[in-house]
């Protein structure tokens, strides 16, 4: 294999390439990516057991494998397989997000072919992907751990013990988690955590999880949620993350949806005003050359001062009079 192949989920977006981006350099700081389409990334990652923590971890991929191929033709791809891949596997399967199951049948029909192994549509051991490419080129991944599973409807946030409707679901609290490029047993704060969205989806990635909220019934609130799901946490405490000192270590890692509108309790303070304080609180809470993430209404100027330094920012519509962005900023 000459490397790894990611494919999105297909939303008309700026990040979900940007989670597969910062979870390569989470793992693999000076590996390169690039994006051979609006659903494929490919990197020059070859451990296939990084590779897969990878996709298991982010939120808008589908597939996450190793890079077998790209090529003019699709019916070339299998031509150099290295079937040792398959060694000790009774099945497989082979997969596209973009073309029809004819050329799946018969990228599936060579693989069988040259390593004896069964093709199974239901529960395979091995699982191929291949996806056609915008300049008409095609790509084929392998990933050894078959076929990726979702569980995002048990953890949404009407199905937790404590709800606010103000929670965001778990997709996109996964995503911010994965932005901050936090590693598992490195420490990771939220410190306007609300119900714990953020915190929930830390902790299922093994993650040391923080989380500060000001309203001390919320702050008990997402421990009860935390604690349904019989997940770990650190500590989960009444806080105001906007104070010029945190009560605690630095951290290694920052992500929040900054609270705004009727639904948060910002305690009188607009918006602006609560990131203002709470980025100098973040720059004395955060280990240097690491993350802030920040989700914050787009109108509302992100001021990160002389301690951050923009390295990347996203938009997500939600309605007219909403538009999110996604700011992820660097400790100096």
């Amino acid at each position: 294999m000459e490397g790894s192949v990611f494919v999105l989920s297909g939303e008309d977006l700026t990040f979900p390439s940007a989670e597969i981006f910062a979870l390569v350099e989470t793992y693999s700081k000076k590996t390169t990516c690039q994006i051979l389409s609006q659903r494929v990334v490919v990197s020059k990652l070859e451990d296939l057991e990084v590779i897969s923590r990878i996709s298991e971890r982010a939120a808008y991929c589908r597939f996450g494998g190793g890079l077998v191929s790209i090529g003019a033709r699709a019916e070339d791809l299998a031509k150099d397989l290295d079937t040792s891949i398959l060694e000790g596997r009774m099945s497989f399967a082979v997969k596209s997000e973009s073309l029809d199951n004819e050329v799946c049948g018969d990228i599936g029909g060579q693989i069988k072919e040259k390593s004896r192994v069964k093709v199974s549509l239901v529960e395979p051991d091995c699982v191929f992907q291949v996806e056609k490419l915008d300049d008409g080129r095609y790509v084929l991944g392998v990933s050894p751990r078959g076929v990726k599973k979702f569980s995002w409807k048990h953890r949404r946030p009407r199905a937790r013990k404590f709800f606010l409707p103000s929670a965001i679901y778990p997709k996109l609290a996964r995503l911010l988690v994965n932005l901050s490029r936090v590693r598992e047993e490195e420490y990771f704060l939220d410190p306007f955590c609300g119900t714990g969205s953020l915190l929930i989806e830390s902790s299922v990635m093994g993650i040391r999880t923080i989380g500060f909220d000001l309203t001390r019934w919320i702050a008990k609130g997402a421990r009860l949620n935390l604690q349904g799901f019989s997940l770990d946490f650190e500590s989960i405490i009444r806080a105001d993350s906007t104070h010029f000192h945190f009560p605690l270590n630095r951290v290694d890692a920052i992500a929040t949806d900054v609270p705004y509108g009727r639904a948060s309790s910002t305690k009188g303070k607009d918006t602006a005003q609560i990131i203002r304080e709470f980025i100098v609180a973040a720059a004395d809470g955060l280990n240097s050359d690491k993350y802030c993430v920040v989700m914050h209404p787009s109108h509302v100027d992100l001021d990160f001062g002389d301690s951050f330094k923009l390295s990347e920012q996203h938009r997500l519509y939600v309605h007219r009079n909403l538009t999110r962005a996604i700011s992820v900023l660097r400790r100096k």
